[in-house]
């Protein structure tokens, strides 16, 4: 769906953190997961006079670590070493998010993009596995 969408903050920073992660994935033969869930029941929607909807959405995300040849896996931000705290690092960290988005849809047949305009991501339990 991406096609659908003008560039936007929250993915390039989820996009260039993710590719941060990989590449120290790589050199200890490691891997990342992440998973998206929207929460249905976190939805608004506000129809604007030009007939495009402001949509306000909650969508949880997993994001599974894993690290490689004998290596820890440790928080990878501020916010997730917060919450982590002085737990035991293991080789499998899985970080839960609570990401919450706002975008300006247009109205049905128009050739513009879905505009990003505004987001919210922060990890809410941090564990090692």
């Amino acid at each position: 769906f991406a096609k659908y969408f003008a560039n936007d903050y929250l993915r390039s920073k989820l996009s260039e953190l993710s590719k941060t992660v990989q590449a120290g994935m790589e050199r200890n033969k490691g891997s990342q997961e992440q998973v998206f869930t929207p929460v249905t029941n976190q939805i608004s929607v506000m129809r604007a006079s030009d007939g495009s909807d402001l949509v306000i959405a909650r969508i949880d995300s997993v994001w599974t670590r894993k690290a490689g040849e004998g290596r820890e896996s440790r928080p990878a931000s501020d916010e997730e070493k917060a919450l982590f705290g002085d737990s035991k690092a293991t080789s499998t960290m899985r970080v839960t998010y609570v990401n919450v988005i706002a975008m300006v849809v247009p109205p049905a047949g128009s050739d513009a993009k879905i505009i990003p305009v505004g987001a919210e991501r922060q990890p809410i339990k941090v564990e090692a596995l």
